[in-house]
């Protein structure tokens, strides 16, 4: 999913148990279920994602550093 150089950075967790995570330098964000491979949302190349947190509407928004906002829907549709 990420080498060393993808700079994991802010970590959160789900409303569903899941570790959600940046990757600041490869315009990702990650998530960790245990017992299962992590994944990975891709977002704008170079976005530089550095904080994630789970809003009042469920969704995973994120501040990219492209002075734009994302959000990652529970059914995980990154917009």
């Amino acid at each position: 999913m990420a080498d060393s150089a993808a700079g994991p950075y802010a970590l959160t967790t789900g409303p569903d148990g899941a570790l959600w995570f940046t990757l600041v330098h490869s315009g990702r964000i990650g998530r960790i279920v245990p017992g299962q491979e992590p994944t990975a949302h891709r977002l704008a190349p170079d976005s530089g994602s550095t904080v994630i947190a789970f809003g009042p509407d469920g969704a995973l928004w994120t501040a990219l550093g492209i002075g734009a906002l994302a959000r990652i829907a529970p059914a995980d549709s990154a917009t």
